[in-house]
């Protein structure tokens, strides 16, 4: 951002480069002004149309854009500082002054590095703020990329003025905006915006995106109000807030990504979203952010199907045990509950009612529910009747069909764990979905499965028909049979300093770090078991060619030599096992995401012309699923393959090795 600052007779003068809009935003907006820059009500006037209108106006004066121009006897101080448990972290304070030097609003705001912790970009990002960890859950990837739903979805991509651009740089997030009252309404909040944006881009000249979550922020005097309120009152009060607070941003050119409840903001001028007018923005529906049922809604279930709120908050306040929990369900019936009641609604109810197609508050049909709640007898029998059709096309308020909804709700519970306020990452325990889960699945997608390999993609999540085993995407079985490849070329002990035999074992120890450690002490003596090892490489390589899972079963079947140097090696105690981990080590030493990004360098070509898929990049997903096939237990040298100790750790180091048994033992501590 680019700003003037002018000295006026002791004041600031302000003159907003990067805060350009469409000077008919300002106009539009007729909310942002009512409120307090944190989307905090303002009550010191008699807030009616007319008085918005006319402030609106006043705001705007002598031509400026955000009636921030000449605003005398106030000053900008804050301070800016790093986490030294937290590199990648920097923290930037905005004070706003009056003329007597007393505080009058404040900014709090975060530049975030992601270059650093793509590998663990969720768990690092739970741990500095709730902001934080929503953000990185929402809006991004495991890996800190924008999530493909949000740009490429026919709903989910809103106005589509948001894309892969998001994946890469430093991002801003502004955290909270709060004047005081009595200085609201009066362009500090804007002024506010402007300073943090200008500290961050001294601070960091690459920086392009900012982020806001535009919310009523619950100061004191907004939570004052609503503590005597009906339920009903305060809930309308604070969707007034969050829309006019969401006016604030967009004010300042802020747009809304995809369809979530994040927005963004960039300098650059030939971003699509800059000539997005606030009114061309995606309006997500206020109807998400309060309950999907109402307490009288016969259609498309009724009270007596649905989980209170009480239920709610009983079974997330139950200890979290030494097991991910199941997943909570919507409804309180049972699938054959659910099925009885649906069965005698038929009974008095014709298919051809408009009743079968009624929605929820949040847009969803009957078919959307049993399918999240995987009742898959209910599901079964609405697939049957007439109206199915109809049913499995209409999108709820997130613009899902059923199937979709089903799959964001399993995406969901990959991904993460909540655990009260503390958002767990998973993704690398996953074993796929449950039964009841997977027929869901294959009853909307109308699979009838003629292989268990087709079974299994649909379990693992595979979105591009084609992983090897179901989980083992086109991507990362590439990256490793490259590594097969190259070490079954680099490792051969026919050349140089190799052929002493302490030495070869000596240099290639971190490939050697699975093969047990007196059949490597037999290998440093023997020539023939260096040579089987070796030439394992190449196999495991031919086998994941072949689309064949590198199994000790899959592996042998393509070897055919003489002498038997692999069959040595094997009857000695070596294992096909411990060349395929050692492919994986050195696989995720090169991914992009993971470590130095060479094999992306070296096979940028080949690997384009490969399908993409969900289980890309999820090399410790697809490694658990490997030793499961090949009956290992455990991974305690799994720690060797990341990329150094993760900073800033603490309670979440144990996570991320542990799972979930590891959260409970650091609690305990």
């Amino acid at each position: 951002m680019d700003m003037d600052l002018a000295s006026n007779n002791g004041s600031l003068s302000y003159k907003r480069k990067w805060s350009e809009t469409d000077p008919q935003d300002n106009k539009r907006n007729k909310k942002v002004d009512d409120v307090g820059s944190d989307g905090t009500e303002d009550d010191t006037e008699d807030d009616t149309e007319d008085d918005i209108e006319d402030y609106t106006e006043d705001a705007i004066q002598d031509g400026t854009e955000d009636g921030i121009e000449n605003v005398p006897g106030f000053d900008d101080e804050g301070s800016d500082f790093e986490d030294d448990d937290l590199p990648w972290l920097k923290t930037f304070n905005v004070e706003r002054k009056d003329s007597n030097g007393a505080i009058i609003g404040r900014c709090h705001a975060k530049v975030i590095d992601r270059s650093p912790i793509r590998h663990y970009f969720y768990t690092e990002l739970e741990e500095p703020s709730a902001d934080t960890a929503a953000l990185a859950f929402d809006v991004f990837d495991r890996w800190g990329c924008l999530k493909a739903e949000l740009y490429q979805h026919s709903v989910k991509k809103g106005t589509g003025a948001w894309g892969p651009e998001l994946d890469e740089g430093r991002l801003l997030l502004i955290e909270t905006i709060r004047i005081d009252e009595g200085y609201r309404r009066q362009g500090h909040g804007r002024a506010l915006v402007d300073q943090v944006w200008e500290r961050a881009c001294s601070a960091y000249p690459d920086l392009q995106y900012a982020f806001a979550w535009p919310i009523c922020l619950n100061d004191d005097d907004i939570a004052e109000k609503m503590k005597d309120m009906a339920l009903n009152e305060s809930k309308l009060l604070y969707q007034e807030l969050c829309l006019a607070a969401q006016d604030f941003f967009k004010a300042l050119g802020f747009r809304r990504i995809g369809s979530s409840r994040w927005y963004a903001r960039t300098d650059d001028p030939a971003h699509p979203s800059r000539s997005l007018a606030s009114s061309d923005d995606y309006k997500r529906p206020t109807a998400l952010d309060s309950a999907p049922y109402q307490e009288d809604q016969k259609y498309p279930y009724d009270a007596s199907m649905v989980k209170g709120e009480d239920e709610q908050a009983s079974y997330d306040s139950k200890p979290l045990g030494h097991q991910i929990p199941p997943r909570t369900t919507i409804l309180r019936t049972d699938d054959k509950n659910t099925l009885e009641i649906l069965k005698a609604r038929s009974a008095v109810c014709p298919f051809d009612d408009p009743a079968w197609k009624a929605t929820d508050n949040h847009g969803n049909t009957i078919m959307h529910i049993v399918a999240m709640d995987c009742q898959v007898g209910s599901l079964n029998w609405l697939l049957d009747q007439s109206f199915a059709l109809d049913l499995k096309g209409m999108r709820n308020l997130e613009g899902e069909t059923p199937l979709e909804a089903l799959e964001a709700s399993l995406e969901a519970h990959r991904i993460k764990l909540r655990y009260r306020m503390l958002t767990v990452p998973i993704s690398d325990k996953y074993d796929g979905v449950r039964n009841e889960e997977l027929l869901c699945l294959l009853k909307l997608k109308g699979i009838k499965p003629t292989s268990p390999l087709q079974v299994d993609r649909v379990r693992f999540g595979c979105t591009c028909g084609d992983c090897i085993g179901g989980f083992l995407s086109p991507r990362v079985a590439f990256a490793l049979e490259c590594q097969g490849d190259i070490h079954v070329q680099m490792m051969d002990i026919e050349y140089g300093d190799h052929q002493d035999g302490a030495a070869w074992c000596e240099h290639w120890e971190e490939q050697l770090v699975y093969v047990r450690p007196d059949v490597v002490v037999n290998m440093s003596t023997n020539k023939n078991y260096r040579q089987g090892f070796c030439h394992l490489f190449g196999y495991v390589a031919d086998c994941l060619r072949a689309k064949r899972v590198p199994t000790t079963t899959n592996v042998m079947n393509f070897v055919s030599e003489f002498p038997p140097v692999v069959s040595n090696y094997i009857k000695r105690g070596g294992t096909v096992a411990a060349v395929v981990l050692a492919c994986y080590d050195t696989a995720i030493e090169q991914d992009k995401n993971l470590g130095d990004g060479s094999h992306e360098d070296l096979s940028s070509e080949d690997i384009e012309k490969l399908p993409r898929c969900r289980n890309d990049g999820e090399f410790a997903f697809s490694r658990r699923q490997y030793r499961r096939l090949e009956g290992l237990k455990g991974d305690p040298t799994y720690e060797r393959s990341t990329p150094g100790p993760m900073t800033g750790a603490r309670l979440m180091s144990a996570i991320r090795y542990a799972g979930v048994s590891g959260l409970l033992c650091a609690l305990d501590e």
